[in-house]
């Protein structure tokens, strides 16, 4: 019964994998964007034409001389293996592999392990990756002492799973989550209202996304979130209500084991990274308040990444 169980929900995993693919394929593209499509990565030239913030994001990133090298990378490869502080990002060529799957599935011995074969070598979004190459260019020089280096780290990576989020509201909440199932994008756009609303609306909603990802990256207690948020963005009941509630969906796994143990491992690393590529910069080093409610000019910094996106 349970290997019966195992496959009817493979198959089932299989169908809603094909079905993703053939709407994500079927939206429509624009030859004017087709300068900055990248050879063989798949759904790139869709989410190019749907999106003006993946757009400006590819567009910064080659302002920046970043590159892309076409290498097979598996998801563990990446994890590991990328630098994020190297302007080179690796990505697993294979929309003709993918494109013939979509339409050849039958034809296929076994077509579930065909898709978790595609799907373990795709699972990186470019969007995200070239965010942090861009944001370390936009961020004041980064302290030295590790704990003051790591809330900077907590709020790069806050910065750039915030802009994650408006690109799935761009998106659309039609498309976003087909697109996010596929992990082109990592996250999907959001039940609220908030995208519709005013550019000044957003902002303030943004602001409070950006702040409560940092309270979660930060390990603040989840009941305490809300509240926190409350007081620094006061007025705003509704819009921190919302954004919070999108912003605790954010992974455990990866807010309690993966970014806590990649910063234990490479804090020093980044910091030296950082301190070269800050080396000309007429900044001081930015300290974040140890308070988190004593947040205030971190929102200066922060409109100043979010005024190159949106």
């Amino acid at each position: 019964m349970a290997k019966k169980t195992r496959k009817s929900s493979a198959d089932t995993e299989l169908k809603l994998f094909l079905k993703d693919l053939n709407t994500a394929f079927a939206v429509p593209v624009s030859k004017k964007y087709h300068d900055l499509v990248l050879m063989e990565y798949p759904l790139d030239h869709q989410l190019l034409s749907l999106s003006p913030i993946y757009r400006e994001s590819r567009k910064l990133y080659l302002s920046i001389d970043g590159t892309f090298a076409p290498k097979v990378c598996s998801t563990m490869r990446s994890l590991s293996a990328q630098d994020l502080f190297k302007d080179q990002i690796d990505y697993s060529p294979i929309l003709s592999e993918t494109l013939w799957f979509k339409d050849h599935s039958q034809e296929v011995v076994n077509p579930v392990a065909m898709m978790t074969s595609l799907s373990s070598y795709n699972e990186i979004s470019l969007f995200h990756e070239q965010n942090h190459r861009i944001v370390w260019r936009l961020l004041p020089p980064a302290p030295k002492e590790q704990r003051d280096f790591c809330r900077y780290l907590n709020f790069a990576e806050s910065l750039v799973v915030t802009l994650d989020l408006v690109l799935g509201d761009e998106v659309g909440k039609k498309l976003s989550p087909v697109f996010e199932r596929l992990k082109a994008i990592y996250r999907p756009g959001g039940e609220d209202v908030w995208f519709q609303k005013s550019k000044k609306e957003y902002r303030r909603y943004i602001h409070a996304l950006l702040y409560s990802t940092y309270l979660v990256l930060e390990l603040v207690h989840h009941d305490d979130i809300l509240k926190a948020v409350d007081y620094v963005l006061p007025g705003q009941k509704k819009t921190n209500k919302d954004a919070v509630k999108r912003a605790l969906e954010l992974s455990e796994l990866f807010t309690i084991n993966t970014n806590q143990q990649w910063q234990q491992r490479f804090w020093k690393q980044a910091q030296e990274r950082l301190a070269h590529l800050h080396k000309d910069h007429s900044e001081e080093a930015w300290y974040l308040p140890e308070d988190p409610l004593d947040f205030e000019e971190e929102f200066v910094i922060a409109n100043r990444v979010f005024d190159y996106f949106i």
